[in-house]
């Protein structure tokens, strides 16, 4: 095919113009894909928890616009949800702070958790994929999630050391590690699940020891349904029955986090003037490269070349250098995902991925219009001098 032997030729006879392109679009597919990783990595640290939790809805207190820490909810309200039709077990979920100090003993750099407190079989309690599952609702006991795991490497059966501040002193409490369970950060921090008097005990709190029994006070429930009941319907009668509540979903929970579609917003911007970087950079190298062979396109369509035949060739080019591009810049990320450290809040999705090369790639004829429109103006003779 003629088009592809002449982009070809001058891409070889060019090398170095060329590859200075390939770089171009190389390093912007990078930061393209660090962008779109990073967005997943951040959303998926407000999401995790509540796309995972093990509840249909989610019972806060009134007026605190669904945030989880201001939240206080006590066993009465329990309890009342429990009788509502269609409502098929209500779990108590805890929300505090800790940092895990010491394995086994041993002094490690601190790690900054989020320890729930879950009634053990309960909505709200997680689901193991290795080890057991919480059971005793008063026991030193926890489950970390992959997070804490991959960070930490703390084995089955090791006793972690809890530093929480109660009152105006540093608490040290221990816990024995039976099981992992799937990421669940919360706020951005990985999660350990503490049953729910013990994390009462341990939680900081203003008087150490916990108020415990009636006085026990959570955050939120979470909710389980009957096989056949509506959500909206459950959801009203929740909001009728009991007094001074809110009730939502898991996905509006998440996304009325503080900052969650501020973030996401300038994430999605931030893809798209890339996207228009893109076609501006490969546009600009296309367009300039016509300008500076307007005699030799003259003279092709002299010997009877087309200009539809001379897009055709332009356009071999465009997608030439952002596949090279493309690939490169994919290369060279999937080399940084495998040796950045967990903490890096990075999460590549297949399918992400590929929608964002794609987008790219279609980006790629965008960029030649202006060079194509110029390739139709040219005439031949007036490109070779010949004509006034």
């Amino acid at each position: 095919m003629l088009s592809l032997y002449l982009a070809i030729k001058e891409m070889t006879r060019n090398k170095r113009r060329f590859i200075s392109v390939f770089m171009i679009v190389a390093l912007i597919t990078l930061l393209v894909l660090f962008t779109s990783a990073l967005g997943d990595g951040l959303a998926q640290g407000a999401s995790e928890y509540f796309e995972r939790v093990s509840a249909e809805l989610l019972v806060y207190q009134q007026d605190v616009d669904l945030q989880l820490p201001a939240s206080r909810l006590g066993r009465a309200r329990l309890s009342q949800i429990r009788r509502i039709p269609g409502v098929a077990a209500v779990g108590p979920v805890g929300v505090s702070t800790a940092a895990i100090i010491a394995i086994n003993g041993k002094d490690v750099p601190g790690l900054d958790v989020s320890m729930l407190g879950v009634e053990p079989l309960q909505p709200g309690s997680p689901v193991t994929f290795a080890g057991d599952s919480l059971k005793d609702s008063r026991a030193a006991e926890a489950v970390i999630d992959r997070h804490v795991f991959d960070r930490m490497h703390i084995p089955i059966g090791a006793t972690i050391t809890l530093k929480v501040v109660q009152g105006m002193n540093e608490k040290h409490y221990d816990l024995r590690v039976v099981g992992y369970a799937e990421g669940r950060k919360v706020n951005y921090i990985p999660s350990i699940f503490v049953p729910l008097r013990r994390w009462d005990q341990i939680k900081p709190q203003a008087t150490p020891g916990g108020g415990g029994g009636e006085d026990l006070v959570f955050n939120i429930a979470a909710v389980q349904l009957d096989r056949n009941a509506s959500s909206r319907d459950v959801a009203a009668r929740i909001s009728a029955t009991v007094s001074q509540i809110e009730v939502t979903d898991p996905i509006t929970a998440y996304q009325t986090t503080q900052g969650y579609n501020d973030m996401m917003s300038t994430i999605s911007m931030q893809q798209s003037f890339m996207l228009l970087i893109v076609v501006l950079i490969v546009g600009s190298f296309f367009q300039i490269q016509t300008l500076q062979k307007v005699a030799q396109i003259g003279m092709l369509e002299a010997i009877g070349a087309s200009s539809g035949m001379v897009i055709l060739t332009l356009l071999i080019q465009v997608m030439v250098t952002l596949l090279v591009g493309l690939g490169a810049g994919a290369a060279v990320m999937w080399g940084m995902a495998q040796v950045m450290p967990a903490s890096v809040p990075i999460v590549f999705s297949g399918s992400k991925i590929t929608i964002t090369l794609l987008s790219l790639l279609f980006a790629g004829p965008i960029s030649c219009l202006v060079a194509a429109r110029t390739i139709l103006k040219i005439e031949p003779l007036r490109a070779l001098g010949l004509s006034a």
